[in-house]
């Protein structure tokens, strides 16, 4: 008798266990909308520190010449990059009176790190962005407000999420 409640025991003990290490409940993604800005997190898988981004989509159609395209801001690693349809070839981006910056690569045009990351910075207090996107169908320009992306750091933060020291 005493063996075989030793053996109930154990297997309750096995299948609690299971649920507890290897089951664990999956940490949800959280989304937030400000404007058109979308703003979303999530730990990142066995490391525990966020996986935020910030993505603005904007689009435009003009007869027969229609782009629609994505400002990304992955906020881990500082990059920020344009991506679309029809594929960008070419983008510059501008925050305010701030000099230009500009990426030159097919489909995924990636800003340079340091000069994406005064850009970051100029978008926390700036009050407008300019982007023009170069494809080989044409030329397409943009023009957006970062108050969506002000708010959406604001809500990353009131996430109690911590975020790189280039982020303040």
């Amino acid at each position: 008798m005493h063996s075989r409640c030793f053996r109930i025991a154990n297997i309750f003990f096995v299948i609690f266990s299971i649920q507890v290490f290897l089951l664990r409940p999956a940490i949800p993604k959280q989304t937030f909308r400000s404007d058109e800005w979308i703003t979303e997190c999530e730990l990142g898988p066995g490391t525990g520190t966020p996986d935020c981004s910030i993505t603005v989509p904007f689009w435009q159609a003009r007869g027969d010449l229609d782009g629609s395209f994505a400002l990304v801001v992955i906020l881990q690693t500082g990059n920020i990059g344009i991506v679309g349809q029809p594929f960008p070839v070419k983008a510059v981006l501008r925050v305010d009176k701030n000099p230009p910056i500009e990426c030159r690569q097919m489909r995924y045009c990636v800003f340079p790190s340091a000069q994406a990351l005064a850009v970051t910075n100029q978008m926390k207090v700036g009050s407008l962005i300019l982007i023009d996107v170069f494809t080989v169908k044409g030329t397409f320009s943009f023009s957006l407000t970062p108050k969506g992306y002000q708010a959406g750091m604001a809500k990353i933060r009131a996430w109690g999420y911590r975020l790189s020291p280039n982020y303040p």
